[in-house]
């Protein structure tokens, strides 16, 4: 992703972050229905390709800790803390001194709890970011969130690693195979209340797709999950498994695996 030469120098002068705060607004594509992502990725390669003094970064600390009155849903000032988001992710992916990875880090679990749907998806797209740099770095953070995460975690999780540019290295396409393996088991301890919420709605709408991204990439060891679970009585399971196994990505490529789990699954649940 090329970066977009003013935001060097915006974001490297005290005096001008207003009118990069104003740039980022103005081109944000917010209120509507799609945020321009590039500029959003263009912003974090700019950031991350910057040695940033100490003000610089309590600026996209602040940024991206922007709450949700100053910056409500859908419009151009929630775009804000959306880009410090993802470029806190681009940023901890290049090494940064433990103190700043520990307050990124930060950052980013508590933007995939955020109220705002954009906002949580950039707590994924910031993982994804360091992913794409840091592997290593992103399984470690994944082992480290997973211990008592709530289900829109648990979904910033899986969206950051449903990553296909991240997945062609196989020990972190495993990894994140079993990654699911252990969030959809949890689905099936789940209470009744809990799968009424809207948090577990997000984890299952995320489960729905993102199971299927890892699958591809690791047939072998995903199919054979993918029959394991389909056997599984659960409702939430099944609806989850059937979503997954209507992905072109699936169908296309596997046909013959495709079709094998989909009549387990009828078994087990019902067509």
């Amino acid at each position: 992703m090329k970066s977009f030469p003013a935001f060097g120098i915006l974001l490297g002068s005290r005096g001008k972050l207003q009118e990069l705060c104003a740039l980022l607004e103005a081109n944000s594509g917010l209120p509507g229905p799609r945020a321009n992502l590039e500029l959003v990725y263009s912003f974090a390669s700019s950031a991350a390709s910057m040695h940033l003094e100490d003000w610089q970064w309590d600026f996209l600390l602040g940024l991206a800790a922007t709450s949700p009155t100053k910056a409500p849903v859908n419009s151009s000032k929630e775009y804000l803390p959306v880009c410090a988001v993802v470029a806190l992710g681009a940023l901890y992916g290049t090494g940064l001194p433990r103190p700043r990875r520990r307050s990124a880090l930060a950052a980013l679990l508590s933007a995939a709890s955020d109220p705002r749907w954009r906002v949580r998806e950039a707590s994924a797209m910031g993982l994804q970011q360091i992913g794409e740099r840091n592997p290593g770095a992103l399984r470690a953070i994944v082992t480290e969130w997973l211990a008592g995460a709530g289900p829109l975690v648990l979904r910033a999780i899986m969206a950051g690693l449903a990553h296909p540019p991240i997945l062609g290295d196989e020990e972190l396409a495993l990894f994140s195979l079993d990654t699911a393996r252990t969030i959809l088991g949890g689905v099936t301890r789940a209470g009744g209340d809990e799968r009424k919420s809207d948090d577990f709605r997000v984890l299952r709408q995320g489960l729905s797709y993102a199971l299927s991204v890892f699958v591809a990439k690791v047939p072998v060891e995903g199919f054979a999950l993918m029959r394991k679970l389909s056997a599984v009585r659960d409702p939430d399971i099944a609806r989850i498994m059937r979503e997954n196994l209507k992905k072109k990505r699936l169908i296309d490529a596997f046909p013959e695996d495709v079709k094998q789990v989909s009549l387990i699954l009828d078994e087990a649940n019902g067509p």
